[in-house]
């Protein structure tokens, strides 16, 4: 049965009773009958307001079946105002009908799902932000749709209520649980991971490990997470597991994630709001966190953030609060604000994170942040985040912090330098042939072999080739690939079961745990970033490796990086790229940016020219 609702709650700064008000007079279908009237903001159109004093009793019985009708039918039974309210809801404005008439948002303010306008209301079915009264019967039609796509699977949608219902615990995957100890310390070597505390858990490989709903998997692969970073790997279980942590990771590691993902499991399931605080330094790193947190919560129950900064109107934020939100976005000085009005509640609060604690420190916002922690029972769970770990912050996380885990992320060992790299033209109809004759030489190959390619397709396609023509145990690792899928494969790889792996350049973090001793890179990377990781992979740990990539045409965008790249390395190139006249244009262009930027400096030796040149100018002027 699909009957659109009313908005549930408005966005104003009216009390609460205003609100409780316009809520009953809105939600309780049978009032509804002797309020129904025209849009107040509709006078202009006479014909559709009349047509919008139709028999309700008709228009329930026809919302039993579903909606296929006129969108403008939904709108009319939705915008059935009534004009003979009581005093305290008599002097609010009435629900904007149309999103033509709702304002654009300002920044960090609510968006409407359907237009992008101030999302000023809240739909009482989808807990969505919508902005008028047609926006949300528009909404409430793409709600419907979706619900029944997301139903062709009915075991799935079984399995995935009763994870919801039933308490979450961490614990490792069994996949994890099967490394040895030096496989573990090795993996956590190579990228840069230095923990400290007591009774650490492994850190995970694949975001799958660590049983989340599978909304949420869903969540991460929309939002572009594929591989977790290193800082993610460790500082999701630890956090899971409810233990405290001060994490330290460079700007665009991926630690928002990282915190995120605990605190949305910690809360999923709690009955009191709000269930969590994340502070932030800035009105510019709340906005984006609070974003990312809405990508991530997409699809699961009762979960709604509150943004509260400064330099945005505080009514709506107060208003925003009330809404049983689970998760508050916020700056010190404007929570410190409404804490003192005691318009919000900490005492329920289960987990709360310090996002960039440095700057925190540098911006003298610790006494803000003691203040507010002041209001936070003693048992929750407390994440400092921070780029660095300067002396402030060991104080502040002796002071605040009990029995935590201190997670660092370090440079990468990503070396070159004991890699042989070799650069072989090969044109695209040779490849195949020149790969065979490769794993066919006894002096190179070496298994496990990791060739890269630029597609899922061309992977599939490859190692098919690869086991018929030279009968090489040979498989395919790329997203497409379903978790246990790549577990057995990760599982073979350590097990030498397989012999050749045809990869695409997105890599699970499993294979960081192989000692690989050749790569082949059949498609040229489309950076050089991404080619001095691939090469990086046949040399982790100080093992000597090699790696083979083919060239041709198709990459002569990189010609120059190649060589600038590699030709110092005492690598032979092939005369088909140094002869390259896309090599020679590229060399020439460098060069003349480097000569403008050169003469656009002010030195000792030309700043006279540079004078007299501008004063030429003027004087032609």
């Amino acid at each position: 049965m699909f009957l659109p609702r009313s908005v549930k709650v408005k966005r104003t700064a009216d009390d609460d009773k205003s609100c409780t008000a316009k809520k009953n007079k809105l939600s309780v279908g049978g009032s509804l009958v002797e309020e129904t009237t025209e849009f107040q903001d509709c006078n202009s159109d006479r014909t559709e307001t009349s047509a919008s004093r139709c028999n309700l009793n008709e228009v329930v019985k026809e919302s039993t079946e579903p909606v296929t009708g006129d969108l403008g039918v939904a709108i009319t039974t939705l915008g059935k105002d009534s004009q003979n309210t009581d005093a305290d809801s008599s002097s609010e404005e009435p629900i904007k009908s149309f999103s033509k008439s709702q304002r654009w948002a300002e920044p960090g303010e609510p968006v409407c799902v359907v237009c992008g306008r101030y999302g000023e209301y809240i739909c009482d079915k989808t807990d969505e932000d919508v902005c008028s009264l047609e926006c949300k019967a528009k909404h409430l039609l793409q709600h419907q749709e979706k619900e029944k796509n997301l139903k062709t699977d009915q075991a799935e949608s079984q399995a995935e209520t009763h994870l919801l219902n039933t308490p979450y615990f961490y614990k490792d995957h069994s996949f994890i649980l099967g490394l040895r100890d030096e496989q573990i310390e090795n993996l956590k070597l190579q990228l840069g991971i230095a923990v400290q505390g007591q009774h650490i858990p492994r850190p995970i490989v694949e975001f799958e490990h660590c049983g989340f709903p599978e909304t949420l998997n869903h969540n991460l692969k929309n939002s572009g997470y594929e591989v977790p970073t290193p800082i993610q790997m460790q500082m999701i279980p630890v956090g899971l597991l409810g233990r405290d942590i001060v994490a330290s990771a460079d700007t665009g590691s991926g630690k928002t994630a990282a915190f995120l993902l605990p605190v949305i499991m910690k809360v999923l399931k709690e009955t009191e709001t709000p269930s969590a605080l994340i502070l932030a330094p800035t009105r510019e790193l709340a906005i984006q966190i609070e974003r990312q947190a809405k990508e991530l919560m997409a699809g699961l129950p009762n979960m709604r953030t509150v943004l509260l900064v400064g330099g945005l109107p505080l009514p709506p934020q107060l208003h925003r609060l009330k809404q049983s939100v689970k998760v508050i976005i916020a700056t010190p000085g404007r929570l410190l604000e409404i804490l003192k009005q005691s318009s919000v509640q900490l005492h329920a609060i289960k987990i709360v994170v310090v996002d960039e604690v440095d700057t925190m420190l540098k911006m003298g916002f610790q006494q803000q942040v003691l203040d507010i922690l002041e209001d936070i029972s003693h048992d929750h769970q407390t994440i400092l985040v921070s780029a660095t770990i300067p002396v402030g912050i060991e104080h502040l996380a002796n002071q605040l912090l009990h029995d935590f885990v201190r997670i660092t992320i370090g440079e990468k060992n990503l070396p070159c330098s004991n890699v042989r790299q070799i650069i072989l033209w090969v044109e695209e109809p040779s490849k195949k042939k020149k790969l065979f004759e490769i794993l066919n030489d006894k002096k190179l190959f070496k298994p496990p072999v990791l060739v890269f390619v630029d597609c899922k397709l061309g992977a599939d396609l490859l190692s098919d080739a690869v086991h018929k023509i030279t009968g090489l145990q040979c498989t395919a690792m790329h997203s497409e690939k379903s978790q246990v899928e790549r577990t057995e494969i990760l599982q073979g790889l350590l097990q030498e079961k397989y012999e050749v792996i045809v990869s695409t350049g997105v890599l699970g973090r499993g294979l960081d745990l192989v000692n690989v001793k050749l790569v082949v890179n059949f498609d040229m990377p489309s950076s050089m970033d991404e080619y001095v990781h691939q090469v990086g992979r046949a040399g982790r740990l100080g093992h000597s490796g090699t790696a083979i990539t083919f060239i041709n045409n198709n990459s002569k965008k990189l010609f120059w990086d190649v060589v600038k790249r590699v030709k110092p390395t005492g690598t032979i190139l092939p005369p088909q790229l140094l002869n390259s006249p896309y090599l020679h244009d590229q060399k020439r262009r460098e060069q003349q940016r480097l000569k403008q930027l050169q003469n656009s400096l002010v030195t000792g030796d030309n700043i006279t020219d540079i004078i007299r040149k501008h004063d030429k100018n003027n004087y032609q002027r």
